[in-house]
């Protein structure tokens, strides 16, 4: 008898350090819709250590893995491309200096040699092989591997602005997240179209055109066996083991309780500020130049709106003009005469187009209670007349969200600069897309409500690795000023919206060389 109670008594002390290693995941946001702070925690065994392979939770994550590896192999090889060599300023010239051939092509073998890799790797994998995304990326990196061959200078980006003569200032369907809820997502850019597009012409893409962020958000990147959620916004992580590279990596999805069906918006008190100056008439090899796109997607927003709901218009070109004023939403046919009538003209003073927004907007803040305060934006921002820094913009962005007021952004060209973009997806209530036509941008405004409306402000993530000595290496998908990945398992995200772009957060550590498994 005293030996079982011996053995029973050690077995109870040893438990802990037979317990499986584990990640702690714990979050904690502010409710959009009535200030109150909510809170959640899951944890999650980690798969055990030494078999071959991936060994993962979820089956979802490895495709994730694959995506982010592979937008920053991307990323790397585009500013070693841009780096490889410096050719003097000539404007209207795209021959290649001489001197720089060589280098660009030793960038552009190196990339085939990388793609040799990952496709060894995805004939290895047969759920990578039979993923048609996975294909389509892989057939895209050939073909930028072969527009590095030719040596040219890398094109796109955001363009430095020629300030012209000073004329004075008039004042998207994702599939549901598991369990039938609507998916979550943050504000930041979205770049992978434009990207695609440049190598699609043939051309290398400058380094600040794609970021990671903005690649994984292409992909729907769900988790299937994630547990179901009975909170407005739930974290659900997986996590997967590369003992042979020593690798650990943990994906964290959100997800909602709350369902299409259920999910009604606050009334608006909107502004839609319209750039009409003249490269708004680019076509971007679509039927219809980029203003008439974005007319039609204005004419499909003043019929999402409706008696509830406070509108006004404002257009800029050189100049910012007020179209209509706030007023409610009634004679729709009115409006949207209006809105058909416009034509381009002029450059674009975006900053005095926004100030007029906000302004307008604001009028009606402190009066209408329950009401989403918000500027809509539809620009391709060459920011080329009045003020022309992007500090100012910042500023006026960071400004207005203290007071209440969210911006939506849609970009329909290169010219908004990475700083401006973070700058609006780390304000509170602030969200931007990039669209690489007009014609793409109508996708967005058949979700107009999730367009509009933030779910959560302040959320915060943390990801805990308990008793595997793990080291943080590199953080995928989340918005940074600079483009770069971050390191830090504690993740902020100014406004969580209702979303059907794609995208994940995955955390990737560095698993000690020598441990007994």
């Amino acid at each position: 008898m005293q030996i079982l109670l011996l053995l029973a008594t050690l077995i109870l002390f040893a438990r802990p350090a037979l317990a499986a290693p584990r990640v702690d995941v714990s979050w904690r946001y502010e409710r959009a819709d009535n200030a109150r702070t909510e809170s959640g925690s899951r944890s999650l065994d980690i798969p055990a250590l030494g078999a071959p392979g991936l060994t993962a939770t979820d089956p979802g994550i490895e495709k994730t893995i694959f995506l982010a590896q592979t937008a920053q192999t991307l990323v790397d090889f585009l500013g070693r491309y841009q780096e490889a060599c410096t050719e003097p300023v000539r404007p209207r010239e795209r021959s290649i200096f001489p001197v720089c051939a060589a280098p660009r092509r030793a960038v552009a073998s190196a990339l085939r040699t990388e793609i040799q890799t990952l496709d060894a790797r995805i004939l290895a994998n047969p759920r990578l092989r039979a993923d048609q995304d996975v294909t389509e990326v892989l057939e895209l990196m050939r073909r930028l591997a072969a527009n590095m061959q030719k040596a040219e200078p890398p094109v796109g980006g955001y363009s430095p602005p020629t300030p012209l003569p000073w004329h004075g200032v008039r004042v998207l369907a994702r599939a549901a997240a598991p369990g039938g809820g609507l998916a979550l997502g943050g504000g930041g850019a979205q770049g992978y179209g434009y990207f695609r597009k440049i190598v699609g012409d043939g051309s290398v893409p400058k380094a600040d055109v794609l970021t990671v962020e903005g690649f994984l958000r292409e992909f729907s990147l769900p988790l299937t066996g994630a547990a179901a959620c009975h909170a407005l916004v739930c974290v659900d992580p997986a996590v997967a083991v590369d003992s042979e590279k020593r690798r650990l990596y943990v994906q964290l999805g959100m997800s909602s309780s709350m369902t299409a069906e259920a999910f009604q918006r606050d009334p608006l008190n909107l502004a839609v500020v319209l750039d009409v100056s003249g490269s708004m008439s680019a076509t971007d090899a679509t039927e219809k130049s980029r203003l008439e796109w974005a007319k039609d997607a204005l004419v499909q927003t003043i019929h999402e709106l409706d008696e509830a709901d406070m509108l006004s218009i404002v257009l800029f070109d050189t100049n910012s003009e007020i179209l209509v004023r706030p007023a409610p939403v009634r004679d729709k046919q009115v409006l949207i005469a209006k809105v058909k009538a416009l034509q381009t003209r002029g450059s674009t003073n975006l900053e005095a187009g926004l100030r007029d927004g906000f302004k307008l907007v604001g009028e009606n803040v402190d009066r209408l209670a329950g009401y989403e305060h918000r500027v809509l934006l539809i620009s391709d921002a060459g920011l080329n007349t009045g003020v022309t820094d992007t500090a100012s913009l910042q500023r006026l962005v960071t400004e207005q969200a203290g007071r209440r007021i969210g911006l939506t952004a849609l970009g329909l060209g290169e010219n908004f600069h990475q700083s401006v973009i973070h700058a609006i997806s780390n304000s509170r209530g602030g969200n931007y897309m990039f669209v690489q036509s007009g014609k793409d941008m109508l996708r967005y405004f058949e979700a107009f409500d999730y367009l509009v409306t933030p779910v959560a402000y302040d959320f915060n993530v943390g990801a805990l690795v308990q008793d595997l000595g793990a080291e943080l290496v590199r953080t995928y998908g989340v918005t940074t000023e600079a483009g770069a990945q971050p390191t830090r398992s504690l993740i902020d995200l100014k406004t969580l919206f209702f979303t059907e772009a794609g995208g994940a957060i995955l955390l990737e550590y560095a698993l000690p060389e020598t441990r007994g498994e």
